[in-house]
């Protein structure tokens, strides 16, 4: 019985976020290109999802910006992701995790990232931990390692 739930809620998941980014073209004349269209790592996992957000680091360095890629995800799907976009934005809050949180928040069309996770090409500056922390992002991966960073904390 609870499998039969587990495989109907990744179902209707799976459906869910097929669609999001159909939704999320309406803001992007508005907010720019935040990201690609999401492609689903065929394993998902901490490996899967961190070599995700090192292919947004190559993005950002191929397009002539910093070296900082990331991406959110809830229940095992990709929801949000960017590379750094501080230098072609002329923008210094536009880091990778930043803007991966901003994807993500417009794909789900909520502020509330609650069973989430943040995964980034390495750690999260304080900016970026806080921002995750506002969002209600559960835990914070980092690194090629996949580093467990925990649940974000505010500096004080």
């Amino acid at each position: 019985m609870v499998d039969t739930v587990s495989d109907k809620r990744r179902s209707l998941l799976l459906v869910l976020t097929a669609a999001l980014p159909a939704l999320a073209m309406t803001h992007r004349s508005a907010f720019g290109d935040a990201s690609d269209s999401i492609v689903q790592p065929e394993s998902p996992g901490d490996a899967a999802f961190v070599t995700r957000a090192f292919e947004m680091q190559q993005q950002a360095l191929q397009s002539g910006d910093q070296g900082y890629g990331a991406i959110v995800v809830r229940a095992g799907l990709i929801v949000g992701q960017s590379p750094s976009h501080v230098v072609l934005h002329q923008d210094p809050t536009a880091h990778a995790e930043m803007e991966a949180i901003r994807d993500a928040a417009r794909r789900l069309g909520t502020r509330d990232l609650s069973g989430c996770t943040l995964y980034s090409s390495s750690p999260p500056c304080p900016m970026c931990e806080a921002a995750a922390y506002w969002a209600r992002i559960e835990r914070l991966v980092y690194g090629r390692t996949a580093q467990d960073g925990g649940s974000p904390q505010l500096c004080g």
